[in-house]
């Protein structure tokens, strides 16, 4: 399957995988988002990071100018490999709009820290069934199988 590529202004969302070249710690961990936290208020992209033990998964919601650049410097950064997208689309409304980017150690217990995601939480409600947009159900259907897989 070709992925959908949008115009340049179009809002779009992409998610990708990909592994640590080594663990990170949290003091590297937290530098890495305050970094891209700036970095996405700047191009207004939002979203959210997961982590564990050198894996991450990343959604990715913007201008498709701004999420395709990012993804092209992202694929050249040295601190991780494997980059794979499992997903780029367009889509109507973004689903972290609220966050440059909410994150989640999944290495850890949950510890309170700003930006972080109850999406993970075994009783989080998602809204499942208020989902309408195929774009939207493909990216939460990416996340819950995530979610389901690394407890």
């Amino acid at each position: 399957m070709s992925p959908v590529i949008a115009p340049v202004d179009q809002l779009v969302c992409a998610v990708y995988v990909s592994s640590a070249c080594k663990l990170f710690d949290d003091a590297e961990l937290i530098e890495l988002l305050q970094v891209a936290r700036q970095n996405n208020e700047r191009s207004d992209i939002t979203g959210m990071l997961l982590y564990r033990d050198g894996n991450f998964l990343q959604v990715l919601e913007g201008p498709a100018s701004a999420v395709y650049s990012l993804i092209d410097k992202i694929k050249r950064d040295t601190r991780h490999h494997g980059v794979i997208l499992m997903s780029r689309r367009g889509v109507e409304e973004r689903q972290f709009a609220d966050w440059q980017m909410a994150f989640r150690n999944m290495s850890k217990t949950h510890v309170a820290e700003e930006g972080y995601s109850p999406f993970l939480e075994p009783t989080f409600d998602d809204g499942e069934e208020e989902e309408t947009g195929e774009a939207s159900q493909l990216v939460f259907r990416l996340l819950r199988r995530f979610k389901d897989v690394v407890r």
